[in-house]
């Protein structure tokens, strides 16, 4: 109770002091009661505590205010990852004597800058030991009042000189004042009054360090922990200066250590800074353990497995089902959004209504920063970027990624067949108007038609290379997005896992009830929002699937050969029938004979040169022989012989020669009633060589004359 009398007055000189605050009468009767000696009773005991416990959250408030409006208000120093060096080499080892003059020199330099030294000189009076203003200097400490704490301590300290508390909060205070050679000084006297003392050398350390001196920090850091191996205090030490020397691992290592005993802000961001360079160092980045070693169950947590498959043709059909459960996670997300809205609301309502009326309000004693603290570093272990979801969200993003490099290659060559389609289109075009100019002529449409079916296969080829090329990079995302997917959340399903078993005794650790909801509230929306993100990619491998599944690439028959078209020829007309007979009519005049039909005129003669002209109207041909032979008459006329060998050529359309013959021939008849015929025929090839006016001259009609 004396102790928490101390505090009170130190709470409400600081108060008075610093923020003009009216004490309660109430509190004001029970504190000069407690000061005159008198037994409180066990009403006005629980009244002054709550009290005091109002008025030290007031405080904690106006001193975080005063620290906004004026950062030099602040210990900055101490929050300085590597504080400069201050030269502390030639400090002399204080006696019993000069600690007393520099305790007294002390109360003369900071007395006048306490605010109202005449009270707090009332106050130290009133004491009934003479190390009480050394407690009431360590309270003030607590409060941020440096110079009344100061002050208080040294008035003991003169008067107590031998007491180790008195000196070790006296060093203390001198170091937030920034006196680090002072500090120093009255740290080592305090060990030289009881030597290997954990928290002297602890402290000793810290003024040590503060001051820029960083092997004697860590040498007094290493023999506290040697004496008092439970205290935290020396590891944060040794972990703020090994970040500073750049030795991450070791500062994880250290900080660790400490912050799982007692919360440090300043060791918390540190940890924070040290575990990204050590992540940023390693190839492969490991996930540490999380602060809190307690892990508890998942509380019957269930994570749905959803119906996501490597095989196309079972992932066909999955969009109208993996759609369904993004809009639960959509409406459970608007569910806790208003919830957390609703909870934060009413915390900061309590807060509010505790620091206007701290009387009457029920404040709560602890701030629970080591259990926020502690949450906050399982949240970024499991869930960080150097996590084993976060590098498995790297991994498949990474796959993701080089698949779209991937496509993007064939981009050029897409573009290229897009535009030789467009072309062959083109040609298409012009070959269909080609077609119709035709009309009704078979042998032109014959000739275009073969032109057609020839570009539309080359068409139809393109299609089935563009078609195949495009199905592989359809078959490729798909196969990146599902390993992706089981990437993302087979990660995942073990990170929220983890995330419950550890925080669970944290949460039950907050007892204030809207705290308490709020942080499970807030543990549930941090898992949420992670499964949204996996079950997107999930919902959009099933389109995926369902075009790889209606994508048919077939590969064009190449077309058949074409066929010569004809010459072309006039419809074809009935046949009459011939009036000069089936084979014609013939006759002769002397040497000069003839043959007429309808389908061709025959002219021949001559003796000795004989020749002969022959026009076939059904063929176009027209053949003219020429040769040497002999022609006789016997008996009038009534039986003829004939031998002749020669060379008959053959004339096509445009004059151009067909074929080249050497022929002969013997004939004999009897009176014209009788014919038989014996010949052979020796053909010659026709070709470049041949030339249809070679030394031959068709007969004129000079040579028909007798």
């Amino acid at each position: 109770m004396k102790q928490l009398l101390l505090l009170l007055v130190a709470l409400t000189f600081a108060f008075a002091v610093c923020a003009q605050i009216q004490i309660p009468d109430d509190i004001s009767r029970i504190l000069e009661k407690a000061k005159s000696g008198k037994e409180l009773s066990e009403q006005e005991n629980t009244r002054l505590e709550q009290w005091g416990a109002s008025m030290e959250k007031q405080f904690d408030a106006l001193d975080k205010q005063t620290n906004k409006k004026d950062p030099q208000a602040a210990d900055t120093k101490s929050n300085e990852p590597c504080p400069e060096k201050v030269d502390v080499s030639s400090l002399s080892a204080l006696t019993r004597e000069k600690y007393v003059e520099l305790a007294r020199s002390l109360m003369t330099a900071y007395g006048p800058k306490t605010g109202d030294l005449q009270k707090l000189d009332r106050i130290l009076e009133q004491t009934a030991k003479p190390t009480d203003g050394a407690d009431m200097g360590a309270a003030f400490v607590m409060t941020g009042a440096g110079s009344a704490s100061v002050y208080a301590i040294a008035w003991s300290a003169a008067r107590s000189p031998d007491d180790l508390l008195t000196a070790n909060n006296l060093g203390v205070a001198l170091k937030d004042m920034g006196e680090y050679a002072k500090a120093i000084q009255v740290l080592q006297y305090a060990n030289e009054l009881k030597p290997n003392i954990g928290l002297v050398l602890c402290n000793l350390g810290w003024a040590y360090r503060e001051a820029g001196d960083n092997a004697n920090a860590t040498r007094m850091f290493e023999k506290a922990l040697m004496a008092a191996p439970g205290m935290s205090s020396p590891y944060l030490g040794l972990g703020l200066i090994a970040q500073c020397e750049d030795n991450h691992a070791k500062a994880v290592q250290y900080l660790r250590k400490a912050l799982r005993q007692k919360y440090s802000t300043v060791g918390f961001a540190a940890m924070a800074k040290a575990q990204e360079a050590t992540s940023a160092s390693q190839q492969q980045p490991s996930t540490p353990r999380p602060l809190a070693d307690e892990k508890g169950d998942t509380g019957g947590l269930e994570i749905p497995d959803l119906p996501v498959y490597e095989n196309k043709g079972m992932m066909a059909g999955q969009e109208q089902s993996l759609k369904l459960y993004l809009t639960q996670l959509d409406a459970r997300e608007q569910q806790l959004l208003s919830r957390l809205l609703s909870a934060s609301e009413r915390i900061r309502n309590q807060q509010l209504h505790a620091s206007k009326d701290p009387d009457n309000a029920m404040v709560f004693q602890r701030d629970f920063s080591k259990e926020l603290m502690q949450f906050s570093d399982v949240t970024m272990l499991l869930f960080g970027e150097n996590s084993n979801y976060g590098r498995a969200a790297q991994e498949g993003s990474k796959l993701l990624e080089n698949n779209a490099k991937r496509m993007e290659q064939h981009l050029p060559t897409v573009a290229q067949d897009q535009e030789k389609h467009l072309q062959m289109l083109e040609q298409m075009q012009v070959l269909f108007e080609e077609g119709m100019k035709c009309g009704d002529n078979e042998y032109c449409q014959k000739q275009v038609e073969a032109k057609i079916k020839k570009l539309q296969y080359e068409i139809d080829l393109l299609m089935f290379k563009m078609c195949r090329m495009q199905k592989g990079d359809m078959e490729s995302s798909f196969s990146a997005a599902c390993k992706n997917y089981a990437l993302v959340s087979g990660a995942l399903k073990e990170a929220i896992s983890d995330l419950y078993a550890f925080t669970n005794p944290i949460i039950e650790r907050m007892y204030a009830p809207s705290l308490n909801e709020y942080y499970n509230l807030y543990r549930e929306m941090i898992a949420l929002s992670h499964l949204k993100i996996a079950a997107g990619f999930a919902a959009g491998i099933p389109p995926l699937a369902n075009q790889l599944n209606g994508m048919i690439c077939v590969e064009p028959e190449p077309p058949q050969p074409p066929v010569p078209p004809a010459d072309p020829t006039l419809p074809a007309k009935e046949k009459k029938e011939c009036p000069l007979g089936e084979k014609g009519i013939g006759g002769g005049i002397g040497v000069l004979s003839f043959e007429l039909s309808c389908e061709h005129v025959k002219l021949s003669g001559g003796e000795g040169i004989l020749w002969s002209v022959k026009r076939d109207f059904n063929k176009h041909e027209t053949s003219i022989w020429g040769g040497v032979g002999v022609k006789g008459e016997y008996g009038r006329g009534n039986a003829t012989v004939e031998a002749n060998v020669g060379m008959e050529v053959t004339f096509g359309q445009g004059d151009a020669v067909k074929d080249v013959a050497f022929t002969s021939s013997v004939k004999a008849g009897v009176g014209g009633l009788a014919e038989a015929e014996i010949s052979g025929r020796f053909a010659l090839e026709g070709g470049p060589s041949v030339d249809a006016s070679a030394n031959f001259t068709p007969p004129g009609l000079g040579d028909l004359m007798p």
